[in-house]
């Protein structure tokens, strides 16, 4: 049975009905991995370990025990974070320990009857929007021949999930780290409201905005999972029709023609379904680049006080660019950051308030993929659309709308106020199966 375009729903159906063992489907994403190595996104496969627990919970499951819709699925962990028995990289090349207990997220996705497949490659200390990775390797954008920047943090585990090494993946969002990547390679990636995911055995960037997420092929796949993660109810979802959609006259910066039109594009589809989108403007003491800056800053200031050591170690291998944006949080006074995190509040109040009680459509990115430089540069106007929500602590869900003439995929956001992650999550779900939109395969990938 060829599984590859299966949801990690119905795959997991598959596997309680006994079409398919859990064994089966763990060998089916070995194999797979091995055959798409080059596309460098695996840090680690799991290989004796997974089949161990999938012979484990076949057994459950013949014992009349299924833990979850998940039972027997497989899925991959970002880099950072914690499995025991096994080195936490967190994309660099100096960290060496193996970890002795499990994070917090492992445990509970083991409770659910996921096998653990492996953890994927990130970009150093998940400090960068590009995905770049001179240290360990940077993982290649399945969707083009020329090496276009994969979109990052979490760059390993969204293109494995785009290229079907795994039915789901997780990631993590700092500053944009799961949707630019969700939106470069063509697949569904939601980042929830902070800590609204167990994030404790993570390698930190920033405890303040660091947020754990999922990737997906199929937006089903990531309501249920949070579903059982977050112990909240998709479906309970306000039902009304009307969202929001940033006005083009407030875009932090322009977007590529080709991007413009199939944001307008993607716009009349989702109306098509019946649902009034409002433009909408930000409220008027609001200014994305500031909003940007602020989440920036942060997050230097809090990547010095865990990492400011190894960085200020010029022995220490990692690549200059991470250790300079490190380094910047040193400059970062305590005053300024104590101030920066007081004045969150009020900002996160106006953003509810001017989004009376809706989501918001946003771009991702201007552009739709981009050949990182040597000084990793190109990325700095995508973190004007997505770190502002860090900011906020606002719910950002990306999902994939259109392609590109020349086939590369084009993602946007839903975005929402605090907490308010069920909205969001439903509301892309409605347009995921009003519009039928499923991530498929890039063409290399495809048998």
């Amino acid at each position: 049975m060829n599984i590859v375009n299966l949801s990690a729903l119905e795959l997991g159906r598959q596997i309680a009905c006994k079409k398919i063992t859990s064994v089966e489907t763990v060998q089916f994403y070995i194999d797979r991995n091995q055959t798409f190595k080059h596309l460098d996104c695996i840090s680690e496969l799991f290989e004796i370990e997974a089949l161990q627990q999938a012979q484990h919970l076949d057994e459950l499951l013949q014992q009349g025990t299924r833990l979850s819709p998940f039972h027997g699925v497989p899925i991959l962990l970002k880099d950072n974070l914690d499995v025991a028995g096994h080195i936490t990289h967190a994309g660099t090349v100096y960290l060496d320990q193996k970890a002795q207990a499990n994070c917090e997220l492992v445990d509970q996705l083991k409770n659910l009857g996921f096998v653990i497949l492996g953890k994927t490659k990130m970009t150093e200390l998940a400090f960068g929007l590009s995905g770049q990775n001179p240290m360990q390797g940077t993982p290649k954008n399945p969707w083009a021949e020329q090496q276009y920047a994969p979109g990052g943090s979490s760059s390993g585990s969204a293109v494995a999930v785009a290229c079907g090494l795994s039915p789901l993946a997780f990631g993590g969002d700092t500053g944009g780290s799961i949707r630019t990547p969700a939106a470069l390679n063509g697949i569904f990636g939601f980042k929830p409201s902070a800590h609204k995911i167990a994030d404790t055995g993570a390698v930190p960037l920033s405890k303040t905005l660091d947020t754990l997420g999922p990737f997906a092929r199929f937006a089903d796949d990531i309501s249920a999972l949070v579903n059982v993660l977050m112990d909240v109810n998709v479906e309970a979802a306000s039902s009304e029709n009307v969202i929001y959609a940033l006005d083009e006259s407030a875009f932090p910066y322009p977007l590529e023609p080709e991007v413009l039109t199939l944001w307008r594009e993607g716009l009349k589809r989702i109306e098509s379904l019946g649902i009034e989108i409002k433009n909408w403007q930000p409220p008027t003491h609001f200014n994305f680049h500031d909003l940007s800056d602020r989440t920036s800053d942060i997050i230097a200031y809090e990547s010095y006080l865990y990492h400011g050591d190894t960085a200020e170690d010029s022995e220490t291998q990692m690549w200059e660019l991470v250790r300079q944006r490190v380094l910047r949080g040193k400059s970062i006074s305590q005053e300024k950051y104590e101030s920066l995190i007081a004045e969150r509040t009020e900002f996160q109040q106006s953003f509810k308030a001017s989004l009376n009680g809706q989501c918001l459509l946003f771009p991702v990115s201007p552009f739709l993929a981009a050949v990182s430089n040597t000084k990793d540069t190109e990325f700095s106007h995508v973190g004007e659309y997505t770190r502002p929500f860090n900011y906020l602590d606002a719910p950002s869900y990306a999902f994939p709308i259109a392609q590109s003439e020349s086939g590369l995929p084009m993602g946007i956001q839903l975005v929402s106020y605090q907490a308010n992650d069920v909205d969001v999550m439903h509301i892309v779900q409605k347009i995921a199966n009003g519009l039928n939109i499923r991530s498929i395969l890039p063409p290399i990938c495809q048998d």
